[in-house]
């Protein structure tokens, strides 16, 4: 993966091709542990990506990807908007989803807003499965509806539809 030249499209087609190859997951997360910043950046878009069908490839890390995502510098925005959707996607504890919502919460007051819009949708994904975070995720919702830039509050009309959904699907 070193030195490859990742764009959108090819970072989709990375993620299908890892697969539920276990040994190039274990590659891929050694690369976001790696020095390149422009291949971490890379590296997380792919991992997002393979959390978006299936998180299960992922959560043996979740406690790595969540120690890197909290010692991020401020200057990897789009690195920690890629890991501020990985980690929430493949914490499956309860200590990990508090973890990472305690993460989610500090993330919502980033500068960047690609950044803030991974907050907002991690806290509400998380809420779906730890019930002691829907009250924060709602006055985050609230708040980007209320106070947000348009992506903030497309973000979190999507959170809502989700709630609704996962009500449903209760009853």
């Amino acid at each position: 993966m070193r030195g490859t030249k990742w764009g959108l499209p090819l970072a989709r087609a990375i993620a299908e091709e890892i697969g539920g190859d276990k040994v190039a997951v274990r590659a891929l997360v050694r690369e976001l542990f790696g020095e390149d910043v422009e291949v971490r950046k890379r590296a997380a878009d792919v991992a997002r990506r393979i959390t978006e069908g299936n998180s299960r490839l992922l959560e043996p890390y979740a406690d790595e990807l969540a120690g890197l995502l909290e010692t991020l510098p401020v200057e990897e925005s789009r690195t920690r908007w890629h890991l501020g959707l990985v980690v929430p996607r493949v914490a499956r504890t309860r200590l990990q989803r508090l973890r990472a919502a305690r993460r989610m919460s500090l993330l919502a007051e980033d500068e960047s807003n690609v950044v803030r819009c991974s907050a907002v949708e991690g806290m509400g994904l998380m809420s779906l499965h730890e019930d002691s975070l829907r009250d924060e995720a709602e006055v985050m919702v609230e708040r980007y509806l209320r106070e947000g830039t348009v992506a903030m509050k497309s973000r979190a009309r999507g959170v809502q539809r989700s709630w609704v959904r996962a009500e449903r699907k209760k009853r």
